[in-house]
Formats: structure tokens, sequence, C-alpha cells
């Protein structure tokens, strides 16, 4: 195996780590001609230490180190995933090891970055959804429940979602709608969709009440956390924060700036140190911003996938013929 790309990554490229921060490491490597021609190429391999319990934090002087095999790095790069972004943009001084095959691929980033690869802000809405930060959904979530509950029936004739369809679109907005799949091969089915959460037409109404009930209790549980700034998962947010602001710099000038601009605030959102309102209203900005920068961003449509084939294949068969 030859490593072509080596950085110190996380929050050490970022400009967010702190004396407790772990070491994390990411490379990309070219497997061993074996393993090329035996067709077993592992799309990555770890070092590291020993895997931490759910909840457990590494210690400060843990390292753990991920390589991508090339030809999986670059499906990573050309799929948006912002792993494989962030390693790109790494400067010059934060890289522990590089190559004229790295330079390579970053001289010829306008054939790999497309404006798909904002998509990696799909985290950032993970989080606002996770917690209901556009306060919209807390209500789309609880007209459904309320919509739903007035319909339940306790006299042993259950109605069903398909039967209240007429009356559905007084709940359209935003985040509700009807929506059409097709479940197999010339069959479709129609489904009531509301915060993400799907309940087919054929459901009881009294199983719709009790699904958008639960998730607006369970917005309305986190918001009431939100106010005393509990129970919130901060470096989640923080880093929500930081992969929208990075999707704008990408979209906007095809380029990413590490260390960030904005180091210091996102590490006060990591520790807990704004007010959650402030934060979630930061959220809600970015997405909005980042949905406009996508539709005027320079970046390509499509990758250019012809010379990421022609230059994986090259070279392995470098690797191969020695």
């Amino acid at each position: 195996m030859q490593t072509i790309f080596r950085v110190k990554f996380g929050s050490h490229l970022y400009g967010t780590n702190t004396p407790e921060s772990d070491t994390d490491y990411k490379a990309v490597h070219l497997p061993d001609a074996r393993d090329i021609l035996l067709q077993r190429v592992p799309e990555s391999i770890n070092t590291g230490p020993r895997k931490t319990k759910e909840g457990e934090k590494n210690l400060p002087d843990a390292v753990d180190e991920e390589s991508y095999s090339l030809q999986r790095y670059l499906q990573l790069l050309v799929g948006g995933q912002t792993v494989a972004i962030d390693m790109l943009f790494a400067p010059m001084s934060r890289l522990e090891m590089t190559s004229s095959l790295w330079e390579d691929i970053y001289e010829n980033r306008s054939r790999l970055l497309t404006k798909k690869s904002a998509a990696f802000v799909g985290y950032c809405r993970t989080q606002a959804n996770k917690y209901g930060i556009k306060g919209s959904r807390v209500a789309s979530a609880r007209n459904a429940s309320a919509f739903f509950s007035g319909y339940v029936r306790t006299d042993g004739a259950p109605l069903l979602v398909e039967d209240l369809e007429h009356g559905l679109p007084i709940l359209f907005d935003d985040h509700t709608r009807v929506v059409t799949k097709e479940t197999t091969p010339g069959r479709f089915e129609t489904y009531f969709e509301c915060c993400n959460r799907l309940v087919g037409f054929k459901n009881k109404v009294s199983e719709a009440a009790a699904i958008f009930t639960r998730i607006y209790e369970n917005y309305g549980a986190r918001a009431k956390l939100a106010e005393t700034n509990e129970g919130i998962d901060w470096k989640a947010l923080s880093h929500a924060v930081r992969v929208g602001e990075e999707a704008l710099e990408l979209l906007n000038t095809g380029n990413i700036t590490f260390p960030l601009a904005n180091a210091k605030h996102i590490l006060e959102i990591k520790k807990g140190l704004l007010p959650y309102a402030d934060v979630a209203e930061e959220i809600e900005g970015l997405l909005v911003a980042v949905e406009s920068a996508s539709a005027s961003s320079n970046l390509r449509d499509t990758a250019d996938l012809e010379w990421v084939d022609n230059f994986v294949s090259d070279a392995y068969m470098g690797v191969i013929h020695g």
C-alpha cells in the first residue's frame, strides 16, 4: 500500500481543536497490485484505538486514522461527501504527506466538484429536522395531529386516511403534502407526508393521529429543553453550522478555506456557550442561503466520470506494472 496523501483532520483542520481533542488522520492510498488484480481492494483501512462505547469519548492522546483507496476517495468526492471535500482543500501547511497524484487531483478539481457537492449540507438539514429548528415544522405537525385526531371514531368503524382525501389540502404547506410512490414495478401507492414522515392512504386515521401527535410532542419537548439550553447536542449543531458555511463558500467560490474563518464562533457553539435560539436561527438562515447559492453556482452539474475512470485506471496500472 502506497500513501499518496495524509492530513491531520477534524478539529485540527478546522481550527476548532481544544486540549481535549483527539487526533484524527485521513489519507488516500494506492492498493497493492495483488489486491487490485484479485479485485479485493478494501474501500478503506482503519487504524486507531479500541472502539469506544456509545457516549464514550476518545482520550486526548488517542490517534485514529482512516485511509481510502484512490478509487473510493474519488467516488466520495464526486458524490459530494464532506469528508472528501474537506480533504481536497486541506492547505499545504496541514499536510503530513502529498504526491504528484494528489496534485493532479487538486488541479483537476473543477472536473470533480459539482453543484451536488453541497449535498453534504444534508447533515445541516438533518439537525434542523431533529431539533425542530424551523418553527413551521412544529406548526405543521401540530395541525396534522389535530386534524386526524378530530376524525378518530369510537364506534367501531375506523376511517382510513383516504376517506379524508378531500380535506387534506387544508394542511398543505412547505412540510406537508400528498405524494404517490411506485412501491413495486407498475404498482403505485399514495401517502400523506408531514415533516418527512409518510402515512399510507390505506392506514387508519387513528394511526395517523398517533404518529403526528408523537412527532408534535417530540418537537415540543425539544423546544422546552432548548429554552434552557438543555438536552442539545451542541457538537452536532456546531457541525451543522460548519458544513453550511463550507457549502456556501464552495458554491460561491469553488473553494473552501482552512482553518475556518469563523472557527472561534463554531467552537463557542460546540461548547454550548450561545443561546440555542440564536444557533437555530443561524442554521435556518444557512439552509435558505445554500439553496439560493446552489441555484446560481458556477460549479458543474455533473462530474467528469470518464476522467475519474481514466485516472484510477492509469494509477492502478502503474502499481501493477511497477
